[in-house]
């Protein structure tokens, strides 16, 4: 994901990459307190989809206003400027970024309220990874807790939670690690809510408030309740997941089957109520049909 698209919309205009950075001395580079989303672009026969745009943009408005950003930006011409990005663009799917920040030299805490926010978005090309297997654990970094920072709102420095859980993962030589919430129960992993496939049902953490509610997340479930496919949302803890099968869901993981969880071997990818999901997925992401 190093190959960045070299122009950047910020602030209503189309720049190199290079002039849409913050300063050295910016809080939210200093202070992690800028907020931001991301989306797929897929390239379909009729051109780049911007799967669920609207809803994502107006997500990371309201991530902006609840953080005392206000960007005086709509979710429509967010839309439309990452269409302009898109143009300049070939035939592929791209992960979009929006962020708002605070760009200018000033550091303090005090005030910032009043500074000005620079809102830029910016595009990667992407592989589809959809049913790339992967190999996870559960962590031993807790999931930050909703009475801390609030978990809907995509606050940067709330992914501090994310990276360590990750770096934890990788070093013990797994892909990535389910990490628990305060209570004791499965939150999600580092970056993707979780879904567990148990006697041709699913089962997946209820939003307590310590689990974040994705839009793949929402999606997935749509589909299950289109296709009769009994999901149950509740409070899990790890003794009582003897499972069939796992997946993670996210924008840019999209669906990824666990064929590993710690020491069990999980047939995710053979399983029919797993390979329906991820088949209407795949349709609905592509174009081929309105999103639910």
């Amino acid at each position: 994901m190093s190959d960045v698209h070299p122009l950047v919309w910020r602030n209503g205009s189309l720049v190199e990459i290079g002039e849409a950075s913050p300063s050295i001395a910016s809080i939210s580079f200093h202070m992690g307190t800028g907020v931001f989303d991301g989306m797929m672009a897929y390239w379909t026969e009729k051109g780049h989809h911007v799967f669920k745009g609207d809803e994502h943009f107006s997500r990371f408005l309201s991530s902006a206003e609840n953080m005392g950003m206000p960007t005086g930006w709509t979710a429509s011409k967010l839309q439309s400027a990452t269409l302009d990005i898109l143009k300049t663009g070939g035939a592929s799917t791209y992960y979009i970024r929006p962020i708002a920040y605070r760009g200018g030299p000033e550091l303090w805490l005090t005030g910032a309220e009043g500074r000005p926010v620079d809102v830029s978005i910016f595009a990667v090309p992407v592989d589809g990874s959809l049913n790339k297997p992967l190999i996870c654990h559960y962590s031993k970094i807790e999931r930050i807790s909703n009475a801390a920072m609030p978990i809907s709102w995509k606050v940067c420095g709330l992914y501090v939670n994310s990276y360590l859980a990750r770096r934890n993962a990788e070093r013990a030589g797994f892909d990535d690690g389910l990490m628990n919430d305060r209570h004791g129960f499965v939150s999600e992993a580092s970056a993707s809510n979780v879904f567990f496939i148990k006697k041709n049902r699913l089962l997946t953490p209820k939003l307590s408030g310590d689990v974040f509610p994705g839009i793949t997340r929402k999606t997935v479930i749509s589909i299950c309740r289109e296709h009769n496919i009994d999901v149950t949302e509740a409070s899990l803890s790890r003794q009582e997941l003897d499972v069939d099968g796992a997946f993670l869901c996210s924008t840019l993981m999209e669906l990824r089957p666990i064929t590993r969880l710690g020491d069990a071997l999980l047939d995710t990818l053979n399983l029919d109520i797993y390979r329906a999901i991820s088949s209407a997925f795949s349709s609905m992401t592509r174009g081929r049909r309105l999103p639910l």
